[in-house]
């Protein structure tokens, strides 16, 4: 497996969000759409509370996930991990999300990790030290519950 894992540049934009949409409407909800572009517009805009990369397979990325302190508070989130649909359950998931607790790790040791997320994902995350800390059905879109969960550091 020839795979890489770089920062986001503005050029991976497009395939980002094409990655994105592959996982419309079975991991994420059509409204968050506009919400995912508009993320990648803000850290176009050197925001530099978030660290986003890009996971590159043979060339072609394939995924993208980062994370941040979205509120200042030294409570790190991660944000819009994701893998193109036709990359699914080949490991890119694991690697991506590994790298992204190694740099947290590195950049903010003992810092807590939390992630929302919904009931289709969090069996993933808890393979990983994740655990559920607050479940509110219905919360994306109809029939799509949103998750709250912290890494055990």
């Amino acid at each position: 497996m020839n795979t890489t894992i770089r920062k986001y540049i503005k050029t991976d934009k497009d395939v980002c969000i094409e990655s994105f949409k592959s996982n419309v409407p079975k991991y994420f909800a059509e409204e968050e759409i506009k919400d995912f572009e508009n993320f990648l517009m803000r850290i176009e805009k050197d925001d530099n509370k978030t660290h986003f990369y890009v996971i590159v397979y043979d060339e072609k990325i394939i995924g993208c996930g980062g994370f941040g302190d979205k509120d200042s508070n030294q409570i790190i989130s991660l944000a819009w991990g994701l893998i193109h649909k036709d990359y699914h359950k080949k490991g890119f998931g694991k690697k991506l999300l590994l790298h992204r607790i190694e740099e947290i790790k590195r950049l903010k040791p003992g810092v807590p990790i939390i992630i929302d997320t919904t009931q289709y994902s969090c069996g993933f995350f808890e393979k990983y030290g994740f655990f559920t800390t607050k479940i509110t059905n219905d919360y994306y879109t109809i029939g799509m519950h949103r998750y709250d969960m912290t890494y055990r550091i």
